[in-house]
């Protein structure tokens, strides 16, 4: 299946003067642009903490495995007016592969990864990744960008890449709701459905009149310190109780988050709302302020106190205290969830992209990308039968029609890349 491309490039900013790029290979290297790339997150304003160097510098520490491959842009004054947040790994599904792709891609759930660029420079810049790219082609086997904003910066960096001779493939899109916020909250509370109105106004009344329920809303450094424990704990006893895993529990991934949250607090960037009542803390959320938007990132529940609604009773209080301080925004970020439904009725949408080319590394990589991506569909197919008492013969008859392809052609090629059935 043939499609365009994620999104037009017009209003990509585009300037005479030139620039040109580092290749950014070292801890040390990378450490010293941290002051650099704050001040360029701030002109660029992409609104979205998961390309700030505080988020990306803090899970490369955690995290980072293989080697480094940011590309900072400078223009002729030696001003960073780009970066190109960039790693090689090994794949652990194309045959050990090297994939480069962007920096916090795994285990934290970071949403609209992108180049960060100054939009005077946009274009330029655009253009100077990817011949960087090419320079050091012998470093990667090939591209995968997951989770990217579907935006005038990857609309242009994938026209470049296919100008270059490389086929692209979309493999999966993610749902990010979000609620464009009204001057004040009873305007967007009338905007919601009649049911979720009424019910969030008679769990608040409640929860305040017969438990002195109060939100905290705390953005202050020692706060954040003293309640993000109570976060953890709430968040770990909601999944114990309903017996499933949560990735934010993972092994690391709080680490990462106790030591992020402190980065990006000395920023001003953290928000952790705390719902009291009956003296105790009965639900938390957490999140960051980033210009207009409030990107709501994570949350956990008392359940002693699921039947009073309070998790719903955050929400909203959250939603109102973005809206007084500001805000443009609130974002949902990934997930299907259906609550998120209830409150927000607009969606963006993150992508995954993969780009290869004609070097027998890549070629071997796509293929075999394909057969595990196969593989996977077929087992998952024989579990949902399994599960349903059906027929599980199909699913491994037709495994074998798949093997022509996993994921589906996004655009055009450069050149004749291996055939591929959408």
């Amino acid at each position: 299946m043939t499609a365009t491309l994620p999104a037009t490039c017009e209003g990509l900013g585009s300037i005479d003067e030139s620039v040109h790029g580092a290749w950014i290979a070292t801890a040390a290297e990378f450490a010293q642009l941290g002051a650099e790339w704050d001040g360029l997150f701030q002109r660029a304003n992409p609104e979205n903490i998961f390309l700030s160097f505080g988020w990306m510098s803090t899970w490369w520490k955690h995290f980072g495995k293989g080697q480094l491959a940011v590309i900072a842009v400078r223009d002729a004054t030696g001003r960073l007016v780009a970066v190109a947040p960039f790693h090689v790994a090994r794949s652990s599904a194309g045959l050990g592969a090297r994939r480069l792709g962007f920096l916090a891609d795994e285990h934290v759930g970071s949403d609209y990864l992108n180049v960060l660029a100054d939009a005077r420079f946009g274009e330029a810049a655009v253009e100077e990744i990817a011949r960087m790219l090419f320079a050091h082609h012998r470093l990667w086997d090939y591209i995968e960008l997951r989770d990217t904003a579907d935006s005038p910066l990857m609309a242009a960096l994938t026209a470049r890449l296919l100008s270059r001779g490389m086929c692209v493939f979309e493999t999966t899109r993610r749902a990010c709701r979000y609620i464009p916020l009204p001057p004040t909250f009873e305007k967007y509370l009338a905007s919601i459905g009649a049911s979720l109105r009424a019910n969030y106004r008679r769990r608040w009344r409640a929860l305040q009149h017969e438990h002195q329920g109060a939100c905290l809303a705390i953005s202050d450094a020692a706060g954040l310190e003293r309640h993000f424990p109570t976060l953890i704990a709430l968040h770990r006893m909601r999944f114990a109780e309903r017996a499933e895993e949560s990735a934010f529990l993972a092994a690391g991934v709080p680490e990462f988050h106790s030591e992020a949250m402190r980065v990006l607090a000395a920023e001003g960037f953290v928000r952790l709302f705390v719902l009291t009542a009956g003296g105790e803390a009965v639900a938390a959320l957490y999140g960051f302020a980033v210009g207009q938007t409030f990107q709501f990132y994570q949350c956990g529940m008392h359940t002693g106190w699921l039947r009073q609604g309070v998790g719903q009773v955050l929400i909203g209080n959250a939603i109102e205290h973005s809206i007084a301080g500001g805000q443009g925004t609130f974002d949902f970020l990934r997930g299907d969830e259906s609550y998120k439904a209830q409150w927000a009725d607009s969606c963006h949408e993150n992508v995954t992209l993969r780009f290869f080319d004609q070097r027998p590394a890549s070629v071997a990589a796509l293929w075999s990308l394909r057969i595990s991506g196969a593989l996977h569909s077929a087992a998952h197919s024989v579990r949902t039968r399994l599960a349903i008492g059906a027929d599980v013969g199909r699913p491994i008859l037709a495994a074998a029609a798949f093997l022509g392809g996993s994921g589906r052609l996004k655009a055009g090629c450069g050149q004749n890349c291996p055939p591929h059935k959408g």
